[in-house]
C-alpha cells in the first residue's frame, strides 16, 4: 500500500476516533462555546484546507467538473437538512479503488472512488455522506482536542506535516511510521469513545438521510453488505471497516431504528449512474475499464445498461478510438435520452474528431437547456479558445464568472484567453486561479506581476491591491 492511500486512511482514522457528542444535531448551538474554546472553527478550516490542498497537489483528487458538482449537490442536499447554517461543507473524490470515506477538519469530506463504484444505489452513497456530515455538525474534532490537549495537538500537527511532506519524502515508510506513532498514542486513549461515537453518527446521519428524501434503510443495508463481503474475502472493503468499526449490535440497532421511518422508494438518478462510470474510468484506467465494460455488457452484469454503454464510449474516447466512441452514441442516446452528460460526451467526441464548430454548437445548445451545468460551460470555453475565438471565449467566461466566481479552472481559462496580449489581465486572472486553489504564495507572485504590468483599469488594479493586502495578512498570521 503506497504512502498516499495510507495517509488518506490516517486522516480517516483521525476523523473517526473523536468522542461522542450530544444527542441531537439541533444541540449544535449549545456546543459552540466549548468547541470554539477547544479548537476555533477557523483553525479547523485551515487544517482541512491544507490537507485537501496537499491531496490535490499530489494528484489524488479527481478534478472532474461533472463529478465534483454531482457530489457537491448530493452532499449539499444532505448537509442542508442538518440545520447548521454556520458550517460550510466541501466534498471531493479521492482516486482510490478502496472502499472508504472520511471527514477532515473544517467540513471537508472525501469519498474514495471505489466506494461509488461498489455502491448499488444512490441511497448507499448518501448514507455514507450523511454519516460523515454528522461527525462534522457535532464538532467532534474540537471536543476531542478539549479532552486530549497537547497529545491531540501533536497528532494534528503530525497528520498535516505528513500530508504536506509525503510527496517530498524519499522514505515513505519512515514518514508513515512517524505518523502512525502519533495515531497509536491517541487511539490507545480514545477507543472507549469509538462505539458511542459511531452510533451517534449513525443516528444523526439517518435523520439527515430521511430528511433529504432517501430511505434510511440504505445505511444499515450497505454496512451489512460490506461486513458480509469481508467475511468471505479480505478485499478492499476492509479499508472501510477498519476506519468505521462495525458490530452486529450496531447494524442491528440501525436496522431497528430505520423501521421507525416510512419506506421511501427512490430511483437512482441518471447523474449517479453516469458519474459512477466516469469514476470507474478514472480509477481503473481506460484500458482496464474497456475490458470491464465488454464483460459487463456481454454478461448483463451492470446497474444500468445505458450507463454501461456511456462508460464504454467514454473509455473508447480516452483510448483515442474516436470513431468507435461515435458509433456507440446512438445506442447511448436511445438508453439515456437527451441528458446533459450525453450531450457533453457528444461534444467531446466531435472535438476529438477535430470538428470544433460542431462541438461548440453542441455545448452551446445544451447550455440553453441546462445553464447550471458547469462542465458544459468549461468545455465550450476551452473549445472556443482552441478554435482561436478568444473574444467569444471571453464573453462566455464573463457570463460563467457570474455563476462561478470562485472556480479556479475558469480563471485559468480566462488567463489563457488574454495571454501575452494583455499582461495585466493575464496575471490577475492567474492570480485568482491560484487564490481559489488556496496556493497563496503563487497567487501573491501573480498579483505582483499584474500590478507592475501596463494597462489602464482602475477597478481591476484596486481589486489586485485589495487582494494583495488580504494575502499579506493571511501569509503573516496564517489562514
Amino acid at each position: 500500500m503506497t504512502l498516499r492511500p495510507r495517509l488518506v486512511a490516517l486522516a480517516t482514522s483521525l476523523a473517526l476516533i473523536w468522542p461522542a457528542a450530544p444527542s441531537t444535531a439541533h444541540d449544535l448551538p449549545n456546543l459552540g462555546t466549548v468547541a470554539e474554546s477547544a479548537l476555533p472553527q477557523a483553525e479547523e478550516n485551515r487544517i482541512g484546507r491544507d490537507i485537501l490542498r496537499s491531496l490535490r497537489d499530489d494528484g489524488d483528487v479527481i478534478d472532474d467538473a461533472e463529478v465534483g458538482d454531482y457530489l457537491a449537490d448530493l452532499g449539499g442536499s444532505l448537509a442542508a437538512t442538518a440545520q447548521a447554517p454556520l458550517l460550510t461543507f466541501r466534498f471531493f473524490t479521492v482516486n482510490d479503488r478502496s472502499i472508504n470515506a472520511f471527514a477532515l477538519p473544517g467540513g471537508v469530506i472525501g469519498v474514495h472512488s471505489g466506494l461509488l463504484m461498489v455502491a448499488q444505489s444512490e441511497g448507499e452513497v448518501a448514507s455514507v455522506l450523511a454519516h460523515e456530515i454528522a461527525h462534522v455538525t457535532q464538532r467532534h474534532l474540537a471536543r476531542m482536542q478539549e479532552n486530549q490537549g497537547k497529545n491531540q495537538l501533536w497528532l494534528l500537527a503530525a497528520v498535516l506535516a505528513g500530508a504536506l511532506a509525503a510527496s517530498r519524502s524519499s522514505n515513505g515508510d519512515a514518514t508513515f511510521g512517524a505518523l502512525n506513532a502519533g495515531v497509536g498514542l491517541s487511539i490507545s486513549q480514545q477507543l472507549a469513545y469509538s462505539r458511542d461515537f459511531e452510533r451517534e453518527a449513525d443516528r444523526l446521519g439517518m435523520q439527515y438521510l430521511a430528511a433529504a428524501g432517501f430511505d434510511p434503510r440504505a445505511m444499515p443495508a450497505f454496512f451489512e453488505r460490506l461486513q458480509q463481503e469481508q467475511r468471505h474475502n479480505d478485499n478492499n472493503a476492509l479499508g472501510f471497516l477498519r476506519t468505521h468499526p462495525l458490530t452486529v449490535e450496531r447494524i442491528s440497532e440501525g436496522q431497528g431504528r430505520a423501521q421507525s421511518y416510512p419506506v421511501k422508494m427512490r430511483a437512482n438518478s441518471t447523474d449517479f449512474v453516469l458519474m459512477r462510470e466516469k469514476l470507474r474510468i478514472a480509477t481503473l484506467g481506460a484500458q482496464d475499464a474497456l475490458a470491464y465494460y465488454q464483460t459487463a455488457l456481454a454478461s448483463g452484469r451492470y446497474l444500468n445498461r445505458g450507463a454501461a454503454l456511456y462508460g464504454q464510449a467514454r473509455a473508447l474516447l480516452a483510448q483515442g478510438e474516436t470513431a468507435a466512441a461515435q458509433a456507440l452514441l446512438p445506442a447511448v442516446r436511445q438508453q439515456l435520452g437527451s441528458h446533459p452528460s450525453v450531450l457533453l460526451l457528444e461534444g467531446d467526441i466531435q472535438r476529438a474528431a477535430a470538428n470544433l464548430p460542431a462541438a461548440i454548437q453542441t455545448y452551446h445548445q445544451a447550455l440553453q437547456t441546462w445553464p447550471a451545468r458547469r462542465a458544459l460551460r468549461l468545455a465550450e470555453i476551452d473549445t472556443l479558445l482552441q478554435a482561436g475565438r478568444s473574444s467569444d471565449a471571453r464573453q462566455a467566461i464573463d457570463a460563467a464568472l457570474l455563476r462561478y466566481g470562485d472556480d479556479a479552472q475558469l480563471w485559468r481559462l480566462s488567463a489563457r484567453s488574454y495571454g501575452e496580449a494583455d499582461a495585466l489581465r493575464y496575471h490577475a486572472a492567474l492570480g485568482n486561479a491560484f487564490f481559489f486553489e488556496q496556493k497563496f504564495d503563487s497567487a501573491r507572485v501573480q498579483y505582483q506581476l499584474a500590478s507592475r504590468a501596463r494597462g489602464d483599469d482602475f477597478y481591476l488594479r484596486s481589486s489586485i491591491e485589495a487582494r494583495l493586502r488580504e494575502l499579506d495578512a493571511l501569509l503573516k498570521t496564517g489562514p
